[in-house]
């Protein structure tokens, strides 16, 4: 959300062969995850918070970003270019905030798409602006394409702003999703948007950009209500002939729904299809504690709310996975006075051709007594094994925000949990509960299918007691 809202391939592949490189993960149990490499990336700069981390891995080369910043690694985690402001990409006007990047990596024609959002409320106007980077030179900027369209893309309803952007493709587009609100006003917010571009013309500035918008009464849930935050999955495995999005309803009847929508092309065009099915009722979890916390408003951290936040499509297995933060009481506490947890919930739709036929085929939680987890995103290795990357922190236990993944193999429900990279201090950046990022990365190595990048971040100490410095990391984590 907008912040005035709210080494060489050949190195690597040795690392991931021999699996030496324990770093923080060397405490796994067996079936848990272990990390091959580990490096940390993009340091706060400046006043920017949340740090929004985010990125993705190619054959020879690593792209993250973070709030204002992207940056390119090689393989053994080295900076190779960048950081560079968004600011560098467009020539915004004076009083124009960049905002919620979003990196993926679309292995089908070998190509990193970077997409952020600008705003400025004084003109009244906002903008999507979409970045391709061809993998094989991805340090070299001048190879890049950029596009930069208005995200306000109907007509007659007032103006809008773009928030909390989605990114994901399949074998042929590529889609890009927002929230959009009303400046001013008391309509607040209005309806999700689905702009879905080819990429023969995204990724090739020599050609006029095209794209299709779905918004309004077309991204309404199928009971009439107005869907909100629809995210498009990043597709992995073969042919992925259609665009997959998951969003989650709360609260329908006497359930929860998780509503599944396929983009399709057809002879008369694109054609956008929805269907709701039915998953347990869930509450919104509470603010989550911090190491060195009292329990009060001026400790906590925001872990996130009922909004979806990635989703991943396996073609291979044709599931299509997402997870949200939600309050669940576990079990046992040591405090006398209880705890009320932020856990992760995470869920596998399988889709089906007919879509009303679809169903929920597996959800589970993970989370730990007397902690609090936050900002999950999760993806899946070439043997169905579910990667989860998430923050946690805990007054109660003494742990700072800190990054973890989690494993949950095949037709489990069972998370097995290791932690990334320790939170060495409390954060601490204003009044009221911290605002810790909306999200994280994941993706499937296209190198090895058995490898996962993930993209977290730390807090890190800054020597002065609390700190208001994060830290982005990456790690490359597969089943062991």
């Amino acid at each position: 959300m907008s912040p005035v809202r709210r080494l060489g391939a050949l190195v690597v592949l040795i690392l991931l062969a021999a699996l030496t490189v324990a770093s923080p993960a060397e405490a796994a149990t067996a079936g848990a995850p272990v990390s091959a490499l580990h490096f940390e990336a993009i340091p706060r700069i400046g006043g920017n918070w949340p740090g929004d981390p985010t990125g993705a891995m190619g054959e020879t080369s690593i792209v993250t970003a973070v709030n204002t910043s992207v940056a390119v690694h090689d393989l053994a985690g080295t900076a190779v270019l960048g950081p560079i402001s968004f600011g560098a990409f467009r020539s915004f006007p004076p009083g124009t905030q960049v905002f919620d990047p979003k990196v993926v990596y679309d292995q089908y024609v070998q190509v990193f798409v970077l997409a952020f959002l600008a705003v400025n409320d004084g003109l009244r106007k906002s903008w999507v602006v979409v970045v391709s980077i061809p993998g094989a030179t991805a340090a070299d900027q001048t190879t890049w394409c950029t596009r930069q369209i208005g995200a306000d893309r109907v007509k007659g309803d007032g103006r809008q702003w773009a928030d909390y952007p989605g990114l994901g493709y399949d074998l042929d587009r590529v889609a890009v999703t927002t929230n959009q609100f009303t400046f001013g006003g008391t309509q607040g917010y209005a309806y999700a948007q689905i702009l879905s571009f080819p990429k023969t013309t995204l990724y090739d500035c020599a050609q006029a950009v095209a794209f299709d918008v779905f918004a309004g009464a077309a991204t309404r849930n199928p009971d009439g209500t107005k869907a909100f935050t629809i995210q498009p999955a990043t597709s992995v495995g073969a042919n992925p002939a259609d665009q997959y999005f998951l969003s989650f309803q709360k609260n329908v009847a006497t359930d929860s729904a998780m509503i599944v929508w396929r983009l399709r092309e057809t002879m008369t065009g694109l054609k956008l299809s929805k269907a709701s099915l039915d998953v347990a009722r869930v509450s919104i979890s509470p603010f989550g504690t911090q190491g060195d916390g009292t329990g009060n408003s001026s400790t906590w951290w925001d872990p996130g709310d009922l909004r979806l936040v990635n989703a991943f499509y396996d073609a291979d297995l044709n599931r299509v996975y997402a997870a949200h933060t939600i309050f669940r009481d576990l079990k046992p506490d040591t405090n006398t006075g209880g705890y009320a947890e932020s856990v992760i919930r995470w869920y596998e739709v399988a889709p089906e051709s007919v879509l009303t036929s679809s169903t929920v085929a597996r959800t589970g939680v993970v989370g730990t007594p007397e902690t609090d987890a936050g900002w999950p995103v999760v993806g899946t290795d070439g043997s169905g094994n579910l990667f989860v990357t998430y923050s946690r922190a805990s007054r109660i236990t003494g742990e700072y925000l800190s990054a973890y993944v989690a494993e949950v193999a095949p037709g489990s429900t069972t998370a097995e949990i290791v932690l990334l990279a320790a939170g060495t201090a409390r954060m601490e950046t204003g009044k009221g509960p911290e605002r810790w990022g909306d999200y994280n990365g994941i993706s499937r190595s296209p190198l090895d299918p058995a490898v996962m990048a993930v993209v977290n971040q730390y807090a890190k100490s800054d020597g002065s007691g609390s700190t208001a410095d994060w830290q982005q990391t990456v790690d490359l984590v597969r089943h062991l």
